[in-house]
C-alpha cells in the first residue's frame, strides 16, 4: 500500500483493521478528493468531487432521454422519461387500427403480416387467446402490456 504523495499518516489501528487491498482503495479515493493534497478534504473539494460525479451521471441520463440526439429533450422525450410505458402505449395505439382501445384478432393478423412474422392466422388466434385474460376475443392495453412483459419486446 502506498501513501506516496499523500500528506497524511495512517494509524496502526487502521492498518490492522482493514485489508491492504481495501485500504489502498480508500487511500486512492481520499487522494482523489483531496485536490490540493494537504491531507484534508475541505468542503469545496468534497462538493467539487461529488458535483462532478453527479454532473457526469446526469449528462448520461440526459443523453439517454434525448432520443433523437439533437442536444435537447423535447416534451415527448420528457414524457417518455417520466412515464416509462409511454412508448408501449403509443405503439399499442398505432396497432389499434380502428382506435377502439382494443386489439382484435384481425388487427393482430395485420400486425403479423406487416412485420412479416412466420405465423399464420390460426397461430395468431392461439396467441390472442393466451394473451386475452378476460376471454372477450380482444386484447386490452393491460393485456398487451402483460404480454410484452412476458415475452420481452414491443
Amino acid at each position: 500500500m502506498t501513501t506516496e504523495g499523500s500528506n497524511f499518516q495512517i494509524s496502526e489501528d487502521i492498518k490492522a483493521l482493514l485489508p491492504e487491498e481495501k485500504l489502498s482503495s480508500i487511500i486512492a479515493t481520499f487522494n482523489e478528493l483531496d485536490f490540493n493534497q494537504n491531507g484534508k478534504i475541505e468542503l469545496e473539494e468534497y462538493l467539487e468531487y461529488f458535483l462532478k460525479r453527479e454532473k457526469n451521471r446526469r449528462t448520461k441520463q440526459f443523453q439517454n432521454q434525448d432520443a433523437d440526439h439533437d442536444g435537447c429533450i423535447n416534451f415527448e422525450e420528457f414524457v417518455a422519461a417520466v412515464e416509462p410505458n409511454f412508448y408501449i402505449l403509443k405503439k399499442f395505439r398505432e396497432l389499434d387500427l380502428d382506435q377502439n382501445g382494443l386489439l382484435s384478432l384481425e388487427e393482430a393478423v395485420n400486425i403479423a403480416n406487416q412485420l412479416v412474422l412466420p405465423v399464420d392466422a390460426a397461430q395468431i388466434e392461439v396467441i390472442v387467446r393466451k394473451v386475452d385474460r378476460d376471454g372477450d376475443g380482444q386484447i386490452t392495453y393491460y393485456e398487451y402490456l402483460g404480454a410484452i412483459a412476458h415475452i420481452g419486446f414491443q
